[in-house]
C-alpha cells in the first residue's frame, strides 16, 4: 500500500513538475493531491497500535485534511472541466495552451477520483437506508412514560 502511494507521489511530481503550462492551476491540484495521502498517513500513523488511545488533536486532524480533500477534490474538478478541450499547440498565437499529458492525466485522475467520491457516498446512502430499515424505533413505547 504504501508503495503505490510512492509511485503515485512520484508519477504526480514528475509529470506536474516537469510540464511547463499556461494552466496553472492543473499542476498545483496535482501536487497537492499527491501530497494528502502523505498528509493523512503521518497524522494516522499511530491509529493501527491498539495500546494508544488517539488524542482528539490527531482526530481533529484527519476531519480538517479529510474535508480539505473533498474540497481540493471539487476545487480540481472545476480546474480541470472548465478548460476542457484546452489549445494543446504550444506555437499558438494567443500562447494560451495545456500540455496534453498532463491535462489528459489531471482529466483521467478527476473523473476516477469523482467517481470513487460518488459511490462511496453511495455505499453510505444505502448503509444509512438499511440501518434505519433493519432497526426501527420501537411501537409500542411510552413515551409520556418517564415525564
Amino acid at each position: 500500500c504504501l508503495l503505490h502511494v510512492l509511485c503515485r507521489f512520484m508519477n504526480l511530481i514528475t509529470l506536474a513538475v516537469s510540464s511547463v503550462t499556461l494552466c496553472p492551476n492543473i499542476p498545483n491540484y496535482l501536487l497537492v493531491l499527491a501530497l494528502l495521502p502523505f498528509m493523512c498517513h503521518c497524522c494516522a500513523s499511530n491509529a493501527a497500535q491498539p495500546q494508544v488511545p488517539a488524542s482528539c488533536f490527531r482526530a481533529c486532524l484527519l476531519l480538517l485534511l479529510s474535508w480539505f480533500a473533498f474540497i481540493w477534490l471539487l476545487a480540481g474538478d472545476v480546474w480541470v472541466f472548465s478548460v476542457y478541450q484546452p489549445n494543446y499547440d504550444p506555437t499558438a498565437a494567443d500562447g494560451l495552451y495545456c500540455n496534453k499529458t498532463l491535462y489528459t492525466f489531471a482529466l483521467w485522475n478527476a473523473v476516477w477520483e469523482t467517481l470513487g467520491l460518488g459511490y462511496t457516498l453511495a455505499r453510505f446512502c444505502k448503509g444509512l437506508l438499511f440501518s434505519v430499515v433493519l432497526h426501527p424505533a420501537p411501537v409500542h413505547r411510552d413515551v409520556y412514560g418517564h415525564v
